[in-house]
């Protein structure tokens, strides 16, 4: 029997001592299982000191020994508290003090039972030990009973902080370490406090061995639940075991070591064996795991790409709408659409420091609530105080905020118990607020409803959704305030048109009196008139002249740009036209002492149907800008034609030129290049007018210049058989302005449309 039993303590230290070695293989990575095995080298310790007592008959190394065995046991205790600590999972940041802080009374419990405080000494009945206590042994005993109670403790919050296979660990550990624990207490602590006696120590390895068991077990539980490897490991132990029984039974110690030499080959290719099956298992297992991981990569990439159709389809709202209230509404209606158990979607806005309700998402049950709350939205208007309710709490915290009461969001102003009928009648499980940026400061929240809780759904898509709402909003109200600006200078524009327009007519009628009044004074059509007075009154004279060109310009102006300018058609030669422009300004190139010509043969010249009068005016402003910046040399005016289709006007001078930064400026309304002294500075309407006069005809104007080198300004304007029946932008004398929605007619634009053929 003894035989048996000593057989039995051996294999099950073995056995003890191989499966902690596996922990650690398996998961050499893993702290725990450092700790594990830690914890299984010092109970195999324990068990060897009260193995060996058996055989240990020196008195002084026997006490030794058992002394020795009764610090292992404090040892043993402190490295199951460490291990429990992080198994299955960690319970507390500071796993380390707590670890340290035990550590003290362990080292006093070792230190005392390796004296005599614990153990004054032993008798021994064959293999029955009977130990005499000293004084320490009650201490030693109610530290061991503590610190177990402390590690159950931590294991029953293990259990409950766990779930999943987590529990599961924490379950098995909890069974093995209650096992072990009852075990060891009655025959280590009691039945020798009891009876005086150390028999039941015989037994400690072969119930130590479930305590080992079952931790390996939830530690390595994903490998231990396979059939395969339960069955495998099974067979091994048993074969094993049965021949280690046969070489202690072995009639000589020839025929023990065979059969021991034997056993161990046998475990070594049941080792192997077992490592093929788990790797197979980790293999199947591996497959598994990239299966799984696919499966979730495919459920992922599906709601990605339901999120990407969803903000697209909130994006093509924001491009295609620029109106703020339909977007907003737009936007909110789709919510229920896009997002999975969403009810819709609630947007207010800050406007003048209050938070004003704006628009709510329309579906079945919008129209119910909102004539629960009064009809009008923008009614709902109060000012901005944290502590009024979570809407306004988001404004200023600038962060989400989630409730499952809908009163949280909107009580006050709407009372609690209405809010709480809303809620029902929607269905609303949790409501999420974002707030919505503009410039880093929050000026709306956007209020999502749910029929589920948070958890349940992918609040990310919600973020972006109201990121896109930011930035929609801003863009419409941008969008809005340019509007607003572009009305209000069409209409300072138009007012200043008209205005333009009544003081030229009023300006042009006392001046035509006083330019008349001066004409008889200069004629001496009333008496004699001074000299010095004479020169006086021809400065004036000219001066009304001036004047007058001003008045007629603004005029024209006015005219074009509200469409009310006056053409007639004739057929004319533009030759004539040329020629007359010459005839009138050649007393201005004489008192310059410069030439003036004409190169043009008017039998190559085809007629043309034009206002002759605009046309004329194109000439004189061309020529006279010519003369006006040509101080030597001349100015030089062609008429010829163009591929038989245009006739063309160009006048070329002798002077300064124009730069080509400045030619940029030219033909735009109240345009001046300074290229002599001031005196030569006029309205800069001259060109812009003749622009707009030539684009009456359907013809164009531009300008060729070095600086330094002269310049050349030319117009050209299609020959025509007959007078147009109408003309963009201007009316036929004894007709009407044609209603074609053109800028220049109908809001007062700077356009001037060229004319239909």
């Amino acid at each position: 029997m003894d035989k048996l039993i000593n057989l039995l303590n051996v294999v099950s230290i073995l056995i003890i001592l191989a499966l902690g070695l596996l922990v650690i293989l398996r998961s050499n990575k893993d702290p725990n299982s450092k700790k594990f095995f830690l914890f299984v080298v010092s109970l195999a310790l324990w068990l060897s000191t009260g193995f060996l007592l058996r055989f240990t008959w020196n008195y002084d190394l026997s006490l030794f020994v058992l002394r020795l065995n009764y610090a292992l046991t404090g040892i043993v205790v402190y490295s199951l508290f460490v291990f429990s600590l992080g198994f299955p999972q960690k319970l507390w940041q500071k796993n380390t003090a707590y670890s340290l802080t035990m550590l003290v009374p362990t080292l006093l419990v070792v230190g005392i039972s390796l004296s005599n405080a614990v153990v004054a000494g032993f008798t021994r009945d064959g293999s029955i030990i009977n130990v005499v206590p000293s004084w320490g042994f009650v201490v030693f005993m109610v530290s061991i009973i503590l610190q177990l109670l402390l590690v159950f403790n931590i294991l029953l919050r293990q259990y409950r902080n766990s779930e999943g296979i987590l529990r599961a660990q924490a379950l098995f550990l909890f069974l093995g370490i209650t096992l072990a624990a009852v075990f060891a207490l009655v025959a280590d602590l009691l039945i020798p406090l009891i009876f005086k006696t150390f028999i039941t120590a015989n037994f400690d390895a072969i119930w130590m061995f479930f305590l080992v068991g079952f931790c390996t077990y939830a530690i390595l539980k994903h490998h231990l639940l396979s059939v395969k490897v339960i069955t495998t490991e099974s067979m091994v132990v048993i074969i094993v075991m049965v021949l280690v029984v046969q070489a202690f039974l072995s009639q000589g110690w020839t025929e023990g070591v065979l059969r021991g030499g034997f056993a161990m080959v046998v475990a070594y290719f049941g080792f192997l064996l077992i490592r093929s099956v788990l790797e197979e298992i980790d293999r199947r297992q591996q497959i598994e795991k990239l299966a799984k991981e696919r499966q979730e990569a495919l459920v992922e990439l599906e709601q990605r790409n339901k999120n990407l159709a969803t903000l697209q389809r909130i994006s093509e709202v924001v491009l295609n709408e620029s109106d703020m209230k339909v977007m907003a509404q737009k936007i909110l209606d789709e919510l229920p659409k896009q997002l999975e158990a969403c009810a819709g979607g609630f947007l207010s806005i800050v406007k003048d420091g209050n938070l004003v309700a704006y628009a709510i998402s329309s579906n079945e049950f919008s129209e119910k609530i909102v004539s629960m709350v009064g009809g009008d939205l923008e009614k709902y208007s109060f000012p901005i105080k944290k502590e009024y309710n979570l809407l306004h709490q988001v404004v200023v915290e600038k962060k989400p905020i989630s409730s499952e009461n809908l009163s949280d969001f909107i009580s006050p102003p709407i009372d609690k118990p209405l809010a709480m009928t809303m809620q029902k009648i929607i269905g609303a499980r949790e409501m999420e607020a974002f707030p919505l940026y503009a410039g880093g400061e929050p000026f709306g929240t956007m209020l999502f409803i749910y029929r589920h809780p948070v958890r349940q759904r992918n609040e990310n898509i919600a973020r972006a959704i109201a990121d896109d709402m930011s930035l929609a909003i801003q863009r419409a109200s941008a969008f809005q305030k340019l509007k607003d600006a572009n009305e209000y200078l069409a209409q300072l524009d138009k007012m200043k048109d008209e205005f333009i327009s009544m003081a030229s007519h009023e300006l042009n009628t006392p001046l035509a009196a006083i330019e008349g009044y001066l004409s008889m004074v200069l004629d001496e059509g009333m008496g004699k008139v001074d000299p010095k007075a004479k020169e006086y009154l021809g400065r004036a004279y000219e001066s009304s002249k001036r004047l007058a060109e001003l008045i007629l310009d603004l005029l024209n102006v006015s005219r074009i740009e509200q469409g009310r300018l006056k053409v007639k058609f004739a057929e004319t030669n533009l030759v004539d036209l040329a020629q007359s422009v010459i005839h009138e300004l050649q007393i201005k190139a004489d008192s310059k002492k410069i030439y003036m010509k004409l190169e043009a043969n008017k039998k190559d010249v085809p007629n043309t149907w034009c206002d002759t009068d605009r046309i004329r005016e194109v000439f004189v402003n061309f020529v006279g800008n010519a003369l006006k910046f040509t101080e030597k040399g001349g100015v030089t005016v062609r008429v010829e034609k163009v591929d038989g289709k245009a006739v063309r006007g160009t006048v070329t001078d002798t002077g300064r030129g124009i730069a080509k930064v400045d030619q940029k400026k030219l033909f735009q309304k109240f345009s001046q290049i300074k290229r002599e002294t001031d005196e030569h500075q006029g309205t800069g309407l001259g060109l812009y007018i003749s622009k707009n006069f030539v684009d009456l005809h359907k013809g164009r104007v531009w300008v060729d210049s070095d600086e330094g080198k002269g310049a050349t300004f030319g117009f050209e304007i299609p020959v025509l058989k007959a007078a147009p029946k109408e003309v963009e932008g201007a009316m036929l004398e004894d007709g009407a302005p044609k209603a074609s929605g053109s800028p220049a007619a109908t809001d007062g634009g700077h356009q001037v449309p060229k004319a239909a053929g």
